[in-house]
């Protein structure tokens, strides 16, 4: 059997397929929110089916890691091929919905000079951000008073069926692994290996 880079590297970023079904993905997570992007649209995973998706949870009142991790992304974005980019979307929620209105997003995300048709700024009822959060348990638990500067910096990679692939710390984030890694996961998703029969 000869192993290649291609097969070495789908190994490593990907687990073995399973069975879609009923079985929850990284966007279920989301599911029984209402949410808006920057637009003031309502904002649902579910439809970035079809898309590989990098999560991540910000807030526009930081000064310090998020400003810089968003410029990070914001360059991984531009050196993605542009047929990749087409195929792929970033997703930035916040942590501060009291403040973080989609005004208040929509002008952040200019002010990092980010890509608008390829990532959405999310916000909505604080219900429903604590909601994503206990479930992603984006807060340690003996944590008192939740801010939003506590929580957990990860990014959270979903193939094009919403499936979670990998998690990267974000503090900064590996721009250049990024890159490699949602062109790696584009093209194997998009044209998987086929398998060859064994004669066992």
């Amino acid at each position: 059997m000869t192993i290649t880079r291609r097969s070495c590297v789908a190994a490593l970023l990907l687990p073995a397929l399973q069975a879609v079904g009923s079985d929850p993905t990284f966007a279920s997570n989301f599911d029984g929110t209402r949410l808006l992007d920057q637009e003031g649209h309502p904002f649902a995973a579910a439809r970035l089916a079809g898309k590989t998706t990098l999560y991540n949870f910000v807030f526009t009142g930081c000064s310090t890691v998020c400003p810089v991790r968003t410029r990070v992304l914001a360059d991984v974005l531009r050196r993605l091929g542009p047929d990749v980019r087409d195929r792929v979307h970033f997703v930035s929620v916040s942590l501060d919905p009291l403040t973080d209105s989609p005004a208040v997003l929509k002008a952040y995300a200019r002010a990092q000079d980010v890509d608008l048709k390829h990532w959405s700024f999310v916000t909505g009822r604080p219900a429903d951000i604590d909601r994503v959060a206990e479930r992603l348990r984006l807060f340690k638990a003996d944590a008192g008073a939740r801010r939003p500067d506590d929580h957990a910096t990860s990014l959270w990679l979903a193939d094009r069926e919403g499936r979670l692939r990998q998690r990267y710390p974000g503090n900064p984030p590996d721009a250049a692994r990024l890159v490699a890694e949602l062109t790696q996961l584009d093209t194997l998703t998009r044209d998987p290996p086929t398998r060859r029969a064994s004669g066992g």
